[in-house]
């Protein structure tokens, strides 16, 4: 099944937004290495966050999937339910998985590895903060222009 414009879109926004969380949470780990408070080994760092962070896109692309083939079948409710509920689950149950292999691989920095579950999540938080401040700034602009207008524009 292929994405469709606005799922892609939207995907783009959370895997953009993800790796730039990554990169910061990378650097957070970079400067308290350098600071001497948490020693860890860069490059496990590195590639634990980056493999958390592809989960986290894969986890949503799926999302995105399942929304996507449940608004095709919305002829039948119930069906619609249940196929959301079981991805739900699935997708749940993979980043436990994940979770476990984090914390077993002892290659994998376990913080870095798991941290990054989160930040689609804070992507999300952010874009829709990001909204609400363009559109209660929109009707002001427009209020401020309509003050602005000489009386005969008016009418």
């Amino acid at each position: 099944m292929k994405l469709q414009p606005a799922s892609r879109k939207e995907l783009n926004h959370i895997a953009v937004g993800t790796l730039i969380c990554s990169a910061v949470m990378v650097a957070v780990f970079l400067v308290l290495h350098l600071t001497g408070i948490y020693r860890s080994v860069f490059w496990q760092v590195l590639f634990s966050a980056l493999a958390g962070s592809l989960v986290a896109i894969g986890n949503f692309a799926l999302l995105c999937l399942t929304v996507q083939s449940a608004a095709e079948k919305a002829d039948n409710p119930g069906a619609v339910k249940a196929r959301v509920q079981t991805s739900y689950t699935a997708r749940l149950a993979l980043q436990g998985l994940w979770c476990i292999v984090a914390f077993l691989v002892p290659s994998l920095q376990v913080v870095a590895a798991v941290l990054p579950l989160l930040f689609p999540r804070v992507v999300i938080q952010f874009l829709q903060f990001k909204e609400r401040k363009h559109s209660q700034a929109a009707p002001a602009e427009g209020a401020q222009q309509a003050q602005s207008l000489p009386p005969e524009q008016e009418r």
